[in-house]
Formats: structure tokens, C-alpha cells, sequence
């Protein structure tokens, strides 16, 4: 059984909901529908898609 890791801000090392940091997707720099990703960064919505990004937990 695989055990779920919240996924955590690379800068600050928050979870998104705690997290203070400027949200801006770390590709285009768009701040619009921005979430955290697995890999600690940011990314808007055409960018999660074009690269097959999924947000974290």
C-alpha cells in the first residue's frame, strides 16, 4: 500500500493552503489559477496541462 506525502512548497515548505509565498506559475509567470504541483513549484492550468503536471495532495 502506497502511503500519500502531502505535496509541500519548495521555497517555504508549506502545504499550498498554508503556504504565504507569491503564486505565480514558475513557466509563463501567470498568477491566474495557479496551484502547487509534486515538484514543489507553481503552475497555471495551460501549463499543468502542456506538460502533464498534476497538483499535489
Amino acid at each position: 500500500m502506497a502511503t500519500k506525502t502531502k505535496t509541500h512548497c519548495a521555497q517555504c515548505d508549506q502545504p499550498e493552503i498554508k503556504c504565504d509565498c507569491e503564486k505565480y506559475c514558475c513557466f509563463c509567470q501567470s498568477q491566474i489559477n495557479v496551484r502547487l504541483c509534486t515538484d514543489g513549484l507553481y503552475y497555471c492550468q495551460a501549463c499543468r496541462e502542456a506538460c502533464d503536471y498534476k497538483p499535489g495532495e
